[in-house]
């Protein structure tokens, strides 16, 4: 089964879903730029969470006002920043990350981009990985160039399951009940072998379990139920004894409302046309590295994508990069794409995000 591409965020759903207030604040502020108030823009995000879907939607309602760059990799030379000539007042950068590099001296391209942001007569609508923003944020003050920041909110469990199921016709579809329903026991027996060594036998003693799976869907359902009106408690409560309704809050809950990975995860559950909540978050990775692949894997994350040579520049030796990327692909926990740039993968990123967060890596 292939795997998303880099431009999982270019290509994929069509529609924006729920961000009709970050859209409004962001064209509030390039009508604000059209009267005399400059207000730059970051829109800022984690990997596959829908930064360029969003700016690209902006790009469409400003086509006439609007020039658009996207950055595919780490800028070098500060001629590469450069305008053209024909640039309209409000420029949209894509991938803004790219114009740093993690090592002594490589930031003079981010310093030049800023006193660019800061003297030129035009208005900047940007997108930045969100653990490069909050380092670079921390280290420089980045956002005071940026006063309009649009932090992209995780989705619901249904907005997950219409861009999900938007991909196919209605029914073409089927989801399996694997048995998981609102009747499960929440207290059940489990058979505990006993070793009576005086008597020289085994006996079995049955052992009440608690059913924590079963709990905690019982506990999330039942929050939503209280916050939700009381004229649709009833559909609701019908609706999660399906299956297909079981299976969208596992890739909620697995996905962490994040699209691009609730796709992934959708993509491994499904035997076309069949899928079951069973079959739903089946990965996981017990992740343990050495310090040079834990750093390798911390750079991937905050710049989304990096090649082998672009991590060179930043540990110093290509033989390094070499043996911990065979490490960290032989532990599936990322992925080479075509254009051989190294990305983490979809289905790991919350487990990645996890454990460099633990490690205090990234914040």
């Amino acid at each position: 089964m292939g795997i998303f591409s880099n431009d999982f965020e270019e290509n994929s759903f069509d529609e924006v879903l729920r961000l009709r207030d970050e859209i409004g604040k962001i064209q509030e502020a390039i009508a604000d730029f059209d009267v005399g108030k400059k207000l730059n823009v970051a829109i800022i995000a984690g990997p596959l969470s829908g930064k360029t879907t969003l700016i690209n939607e902006i790009e469409k309602l400003n086509q006439i006002r609007a020039t658009k760059i996207t950055l595919s990799g780490i800028i070098r030379e500060k001629k590469e920043i450069s305008l053209p000539e024909d640039t309209k007042r409000v420029v949209l950068i894509d991938n803004c990350q790219f114009l740093y590099m993690r090592k002594t001296g490589g930031f003079d391209i981010l310093y030049e981009f800023l006193g660019m942001v800061s003297s030129q007569s035009r208005m900047y609508v940007t997108t930045w990985n969100l653990y490069s923003w909050k380092y670079l944020n921390e280290a420089f003050g980045i956002g005071k160039y940026f006063p309009v920041q649009v932090f992209i909110p995780a989705l619901e469990r249904e907005d997950l399951e219409t861009l999900i199921l938007k991909r196919y016709r209605e029914g073409e579809i089927i989801f399996d009940n694997d048995g998981g329903s609102k009747k499960e026991p929440l207290v059940y027996v489990s058979e505990y072998p006993l070793d009576l060594a005086l008597l020289g036998r085994k006996v079995v003693v049955p052992v009440p379990k608690i059913n924590i799976p079963y709990l905690k869907r019982r506990l999330h359902f039942e929050k939503e139920k209280y916050e939700r009106k009381a004229g649709k408690a009833g559909n609701e409560e019908r609706k999660e004894e399906t299956a297909e309704y079981r299976l969208f809050e596992k890739i909620h809950t697995e996905s962490k409302g994040n699209p691009g990975v609730a796709l992934r995860i959708w993509e491994l559950g499904l035997d076309y046309p069949h899928i079951a909540p069973k079959n739903i978050g089946q990965s996981s990775y017990n992740i343990k590295l050495e310090y040079d692949e834990t750093f390798v894997l911390s750079l991937i994350l905050s710049y989304q994508r990096l090649k082998k040579s672009e991590i060179a520049d930043m540990m110093g030796s290509i033989l390094r990069v070499n043996e911990t990327s065979f490490q960290l692909l032989n532990q599936e926990l990322i992925f080479e794409g075509e254009d051989n740039s190294l990305s983490i993968r979809p289905e790991a990123l919350c487990s990645v995000i996890a454990y460099l967060k633990k490690l205090r890596l990234v914040w």
